[in-house]
């Protein structure tokens, strides 16, 4: 669906997003690209606390097919030992960072030719509210990703 760095502060992890679940257009519209193919940077701003208030607002969201999608990001590479450094540093500069943070990454996507914000992409590490979403949709893939290094991914309108 999207391959692209990830980036938060001074790190970046090279990552594949795959569709789970949701509205497919709603990736499209968010996640940069140049009008040569190329993508920019996901730079991840901001963080929303995992506190049951916030996590509401997510989960009121994704209750409207339309107005979300769930994407798994997983490290990606040239070659194996590309895919280990990445697998490395999706683990020490996102998911670690954000669960001792007890945070997800937030990324504010502006709609075509606007400074408005369209989207917001909710960057979750491996966390209760993530893997009780991953399970209830995909609960074969929960499993199977389970020692892998990924962030679960969860894009909403505006």
């Amino acid at each position: 669906m999207w391959q692209g760095l990830l980036a938060l502060k001074n790190d970046q992890a090279a990552v594949q997003m795959h569709f789970i679940s949701g509205n497919a257009s709603v990736a499209r519209g968010s996640l940069p690209r140049q009008p040569d193919g190329s993508t920019l940077p996901l730079r991840i701003s901001q963080r929303m606390r995992l506190e049951q208030t916030q996590l509401e607002g997510v989960a009121r969201k994704m209750q409207m097919e339309a107005e979300h999608c769930i994407l798994l990001a997983l490290p990606c590479g040239r070659d194996h030992m590309d895919v280990l450094q990445q697998s490395n540093n999706l683990k020490s500069g996102f998911i670690t960072y954000l669960q001792c943070k007890q945070a997800a990454g937030i990324v504010n996507i502006a709609g075509p030719g606007s400074q408005q914000a369209a989207f917001v992409v909710h960057v979750f590490p491996s966390c209760e509210f993530g893997n009780e979403n991953l399970s209830r949709i995909a609960p074969d893939l929960l499993h199977r990703i389970s020692e892998l290094a990924h962030l679960l991914v969860i894009i909403a309108t505006v």
